[in-house]
């Protein structure tokens, strides 16, 4: 079925209108018929007292939190996302529970299985301490198709670390859209690393709800060929003291065009808060197009919001050091990107998935 998309991540105030960067149109996308997805999807097998349901089950809390939220990739494909989900998880974690060791969930596209639309739920119960680690791959050539929900409860001093990773094929579409609802104390930490897509899409939005809750989202991404990241991040302050973060950095080589929509909004009666946005691009070719869009909005006096974006190209005594010591251009461009994402890699806690996300940025920038 094909579709017109229109309005995707669109900033909260429109103030782009001249670049038409306030938000996404596709012109044409095609959705294909949604069937049962029949793979496993649960890697790890042992997770304490944490409760694992293989189905979405919805609250009373979940339908009376989601009516002043506003998130997702847009109204039509959260619409597209919940009455034709064919997969999803549920995870619950008790009062008090402390499990260190990541839940892993795996999503694969195949010929068999090339449409995930995945509704997934986190609840993470007073003082209990979560990681989750969601992939999503292709296998072959499929034109693969995926549309997802996470939803995160964080409940009063609990703590909760979203890890996603995604390299799906270079001929598909990736939409993703997350929500965090954060208590008194808690935190929600996020890691997205966007490496693959045809058009990849994906939407933060986190509401700091109650005093000294605190959010942190870093993020890199990898755009070459002609393909598109769209990326919006949204932190609502609406509790006193409350902090959070966002770096994003990332690279585009041939063709690529990125877009990254970061806002920071102090609601009133956030006083004494604080937040923090940046994205710095590295442009490996002229023919790129990398759009930052940090925004601030603010309805309270006593708060502080910074915010940064950068994008040039690699330094150039970086690059002459390095090939002077014996690396080609494209080793000693690569060292750099390293060097740049070392950091937020290093924070994903399954070495397995470390491993392939370096050698899937390795192969993109050299082995073409």
């Amino acid at each position: 079925m094909l579709m017109k998309i229109n309005e995707m991540n669109r900033l909260p105030v429109i103030t782009w209108r001249w670049l038409k960067v306030n938000e996404l149109n596709l012109s044409e996308l095609n959705i294909p018929e949604i069937k049962k997805y029949d793979k496993r999807i649960l890697k790890t097998s042992s997770h304490g007292n944490i409760v694992i349901k293989h189905e979405v089950e919805v609250s009373d809390f979940d339908q009376s939190e989601e009516k002043v939220t506003e998130y997702g990739v847009s109204e039509e494909v959260l619409k597209i996302a919940k009455e034709y989900s064919n997969t999803g998880i549920s995870i619950y974690a008790p009062k008090d529970e402390v499990y260190k060791e990541p839940i892993r969930i795996e999503y694969i596209m195949d010929e068999d299985n090339f449409a995930v639309l995945d509704n997934n739920i986190i609840v993470a119960q007073e003082n209990s301490d979560i990681t989750v680690v969601i992939e999503y791959k292709t296998e072959g050539e499929v034109q693969a198709f995926h549309n997802g929900i996470t939803k995160i409860y964080a409940k009063k001093g609990s703590k909760v670390n979203l890890i996603k990773v995604q390299s799906m094929n270079d001929k598909s579409h990736h939409f993703d859209s997350n929500v965090g609802f954060i208590s008194y104390g808690a935190e929600i930490n996020y890691i997205s690393v966007e490496l693959g897509g045809k058009v990849s899409v994906t939407n933060y939005v986190n509401d700091l709800q109650e005093d000294t809750s605190k959010s942190d989202l870093k993020s890199i991404y990898l755009v070459d060929k002609d393909r598109i990241v769209d990326l919006s991040y949204k932190m609502n302050h609406i509790g006193r003291w409350t902090n959070s973060n966002i770096e994003t950095r990332g690279v585009l080589k041939d063709n690529g065009k990125k877009t990254f929509r970061g806002t920071l909004d102090f609601k009133k009666g956030s006083s004494s808060s604080k937040g923090s946005e940046e994205d710095i691009s590295l442009l490996l070719d002229p023919t790129v197009k990398s759009y930052a869009i940090p925004l601030l909005l603010c309805d309270e006096d006593d708060v502080q919001g910074a915010h940064a974006a950068s994008a040039g190209k690699v330094d150039s005594d970086k690059l002459f050091y390095l090939m002077s010591r014996g690396f080609s251009e494209k080793e000693a461009k690569l060292l750099i990107v390293q060097g740049s994402f070392k950091h937020i890699i290093d924070e994903v806690p399954v070495e397995d998935i470390r491993k392939q996300i370096e050698e899937k940025i390795q192969g993109r920038l050299i082995n073409e």
